[in-house]
């Protein structure tokens, strides 16, 4: 039995497809329908991927002459990556600014750059983080460095601007609290001692005793000091107790 005889079969969309003979194979291989993966048997064992068939393997060495060697790392446009890097700083100052919380705006500002990131990676001849790392920025990071064999300082900047991130938002969210406490140790002082009373001047919480509940002392005009409680109750409210009233 030859190999040019029509005992050739080929994989195709989950279906056999033959019987065909040798020349076929490589008029089938030279349009594309059949490639290097695709599972061909030619009448002796079992099905074998194309490339590993002696007389078929020759016709894939060259399936992309033309095609240059992956960029080098330096030579890779790394903007949208550290980018990335960026979004946790910018999106919390754009936050406290606004007054408002943006955090989907900063997840989709996020998944945005790492897929322009892995366009530019794949443009470059480099093989880029699984897809669904864009979603998990910390990963996709990661799996970057790894992949271009880079040292791995976006993602351990990108780790250090979210640490600085959360304590910005909460610097910003215990000054809020601060704000709010003194006018109503204010109001508080007017309601009970309407002809003495002082105004606040400014509040410093001491120790966060529970979550939601702190411990923080109220600065007067007279320059007294008063010991105060401060509970959250709820979106932007708060309870002020006076220690000792």
């Amino acid at each position: 039995m030859t190999e040019a005889a029509k005992d050739w079969y080929y994989a195709l969309k989950g279906e056999q497809v033959g019987p065909v003979d040798l020349e076929q194979i490589k008029s089938l291989i030279a349009a594309g329908t059949i490639t290097s993966q695709t599972h061909v048997w030619n009448g002796i064992g079992d099905w074998q991927v194309a490339h590993a068939v002696d007389v078929l393997a020759s016709l894939f060495v060259h399936d992309k002459p033309n095609s240059p060697p992956p960029l080098h790392g330096t030579d890779i446009d790394n903007r949208y990556v550290w980018a990335v890097v960026a979004v946790p700083i910018v999106g919390t100052i754009v936050e406290i600014l606004a007054g408002i919380e943006l955090w989907w705006l900063f997840l989709a500002a996020n998944i945005v750059c790492c897929v322009l990131d892995e366009k530019k990676l794949k443009a470059a001849g480099h093989q880029a983080p699984n897809s669904w790392t864009t979603f998990i920025v910390p990963v996709y990071l990661w799996k970057r460095a790894e992949l271009l064999k880079h040292k791995k300082h976006y993602f351990w900047s990108w780790v250090a601007a979210f640490v600085v991130s959360i304590l910005m938002s909460v610097g910003n969210n215990q000054g809020i609290i601060e704000e709010s406490a003194c006018s109503s140790v204010t109001e508080l002082l007017a309601e009970n001692l309407p002809f003495r009373a002082a105004t606040c001047k400014a509040v410093t919480i001491t120790d966060e005793v529970s979550s939601g509940f702190y411990k923080a002392t109220a600065t007067l005009d007279n320059g007294k000091d008063l010991r105060i409680t401060i509970e959250e109750k709820g979106q932007n409210q708060i309870y002020v107790t006076i220690v000792g009233w």
